[in-house]
């Protein structure tokens, strides 16, 4: 059956064959448990095997690891999009790939290494391999699940801030290299663009007309930038959330701006902090130490002004932040092996 845009809600809130098998049965241990042993004995195990149904009271295991090799064999594309059977049975998993769920109506709850939240409309949550979670909807709400290849979503998420150092090293950060205990959560509400692009996407991916791949992976590239575009402070990690008062993004956006002539005493007076509070605040965050941050901010804005300028090394040195040129020149060197001379000379109108 071929999905339309217009009739897109339509389809996607009613009740599919394995969501009428969960609600019966969800109804039958909760509604009427003194007759759920019989049910269960009447039930069809050979229809349950076939469609991959799950029931606890008669399966001791279910697929608690997911491979990526494994999972994507099975489903071709480089993503895969359903949406999360109403009445399924809550279980802990944890996979090889990275896993967005889009709260389409209603709430669910979502349960990630052990911390249980309750999620409403327009809410998105990103969660990155290696991490135990479980989703649970016992009512009417509709939730879309997208699975995406670890390559296809760095090739298509990290691709967006080539440009932007503090931001790609907090995702980063908080995506990759503390991939087993955290996740990131975006509250869109009402917006209709992302909205509508989760609807694209799962139109796309069940029509499999020709190029299918390269247009869901160019709407997975327009859904990054409009997610971050209207959404980048209405956003909550793991690993920030016992900071309520902290408005991670300002921090990062305030760095972006000050990187010149910023200190980490300026920085944390600024925001009303310690200074070893927040120090520890960013490296907690960001994978990386204030300096750190700040001489990569300072390197990159000179890489460009070297490739597309005809500014003196020296004037160079004084707008990106370093009063002395030997100075600046040594960390430069650190980095790319190479004098700003001799990187100008090779990038240059590249």
């Amino acid at each position: 059956m071929k999905i339309k845009k217009e009739t897109f809600r339509d389809y996607i809130t009613a009740y599919t064959e394995d969501e009428n098998f969960y609600r019966s049965l969800y109804e039958s241990e909760h509604l009427h448990p003194e007759t759920f042993k019989e049910y269960l004995e009447h039930l069809d195990q050979s229809y349950i095997k076939r469609r991959q149904l799950y029931v606890p009271s008669l399966q001791d295991t279910w697929f608690s690891y997911i491979s990526e090799n494994e999972f994507f064999k099975i489903n071709s594309q480089n993503i895969y999009i359903a949406k999360h059977n109403r009445y399924s049975q809550e279980y802990i998993h944890e996979h090889q790939f990275y896993e967005l769920f889009y709260i389409y109506s209603g709430t669910c709850m979502n349960t990630i290494h052990g911390k249980k939240s309750i999620y409403s409309t327009g809410d998105l949550c990103i969660i990155p391999p290696k991490t135990k979670h479980s989703i649970a909807v016992f009512d009417d709400s509709v939730i879309i699940n997208v699975m995406i290849k670890s390559s296809t979503f760095h090739r298509t998420f990290f691709e967006l801030f080539t440009n932007n150092n503090v931001l790609s090293q907090f995702f980063f950060h908080t995506l990759y290299e503390k991939a087993e205990n955290n996740y990131l959560l975006f509250h869109t509400g009402s917006d209709i663009v992302i909205r509508s692009l989760i609807e694209e996407i799962y139109v796309e991916y069940y029509d499999h007309e020709k190029y299918s791949n390269s247009l869901l992976d160019s709407y997975l590239m327009t859904f990054w930038v409009m997610l971050l575009r209207h959404h980048e402070n209405h956003m909550e990690s793991f690993l920030i959330t016992t900071h309520q008062n902290l408005a991670l993004m300002d921090i990062l956006n305030y760095f972006q701006t000050n990187f010149m002539d910023i200190s980490l005493s300026s920085a944390a007076e600024h925001f009303g902090f310690s200074v070893p509070h927040f120090s520890k605040l960013v490296k907690d965050n960001t994978g990386q130490t204030f300096v750190q941050l700040i001489r990569n901010l300072r390197i990159e804005k000179a890489c460009r002004a070297l490739k597309t300028t005809e500014l003196s090394i020296s004037s160079i040195c004084e707008i990106v932040g370093y009063a002395n040129p030997e100075h600046f020149n040594r960390i430069f060197k650190e980095s790319f092996h190479m004098t700003p001379g001799e990187y100008r000379k090779n990038y240059k109108n590249l």
